[in-house]
């Protein structure tokens, strides 16, 4: 009975961690797309930049808010800044928010 009930407890653990690692995994997909978005986007207006970066965050299923997502230009550089939050179900009917 011991043996069972500590299996059950490494199993809870390591299900937490995976689904807290696919969500971490998600946000490393979508800063890459954001990149790449910026690097090889080489005309657009920051207004374009700005629905790509949205269109990408779509495509991995992310709970970004347009509102959410900033584009500036500064001359040659283009920068892009992006939050969201994004809940994740550790345990059975535990949710937790996480803030990327």
């Amino acid at each position: 009975m011991k043996t069972i009930l500590k299996l059950l407890i490494v199993a809870a653990i390591l299900n937490a961690t995976a689904r807290a690692a696919m969500a971490a995994w998600s946000y490393y997909q979508f800063k890459d797309a954001a990149q790449q978005t910026l690097v090889f986007a080489g005309n657009a207006t920051t207004a374009q930049l700005h629905g790509l970066i949205l269109r990408r965050a779509m495509e991995l299923d992310l709970p970004v808010e347009p509102q959410n997502v900033e584009v500036t230009r500064e001359g040659l550089r283009t920068r892009a800044q992006a939050s969201y939050r994004q809940r994740v179900e550790l345990f059975p009917r535990y949710w937790y928010p996480f803030d990327f």
